[in-house]
């Protein structure tokens, strides 16, 4: 199982004000706010570990199916300042980031993987819908790619859970991935 997310930080900046008052208090916990405020660019750091609680957070709703909106709950711990883990209850989530001047972007995990093929791309337009459209398009695109099967042979559809499963030929695929988009960024991770 493989989750992901990608934060447009220009975006960030102008749409979210993580210095208003108790959000710090809602997301994170006493421990994740030191880091924050310990950090030598605090709002980085805040994205960093809001992708990799939203990055596990989809590995967990693979596992589980249960959906719920706790993100304290889920406990980020940094290694290095692109890898770490993130614990909820009994399960442990490991990560590895991506971090540039325009984006942040978070692979997460239940073990590591043998590979990962992981793309981060630009969107062109704003719309949520063209965007997912867009991000779903690049999922099959590469998985079609990497297992050399026929495009036309691949669809992604939500589940009763609402989680996203890929099929081929009608048949729902073990394969593990995820997307992601944010602003004017997307991204895919497959389990390869």
């Amino acid at each position: 199982m493989i989750g992901n997310d990608i934060v447009d930080l220009k975006i960030a900046t102008i749409e979210s004000n993580w210095n208003r008052p108790r959000f710090l208090d809602k997301v994170f916990t006493d421990d994740e706010q030191r880091v924050i405020f310990n950090a030598e660019h605090p709002s980085n750091m805040v994205w960093l570990l809001w992708s990799m609680k939203e990055a596990a957070y989809k590995v967990h709703l693979q596992q589980n199916s249960q959906r719920f909106y706790n993100p304290k709950k889920l406990v980020c711990t940094l290694s290095t300042f692109i890898s770490g883990h993130v614990q909820y209850n009994d399960n442990q989530y490991f990560t590895t980031s991506n971090i540039n001047k325009n984006f942040i972007h978070t692979i997460a995990y239940l073990e590591a993987p043998k590979s990962i093929y992981s793309k981060q791309f630009e969107l062109q337009n704003t719309s949520y819908k063209t965007q997912s459209d867009t991000s779903k398009k690049h999922l099959l695109q590469s998985f079609s790619a990497i297992k050399n099967v026929s495009i036309h042979s691949l669809n992604m559809m939500k589940d009763s859970h609402n989680i996203p499963r890929l099929f081929y030929k009608n048949q729902v695929q073990k394969d593990a991935f995820s997307i992601s988009h944010h602003g004017t960024y997307g991204s895919i991770a497959i389990q390869i």
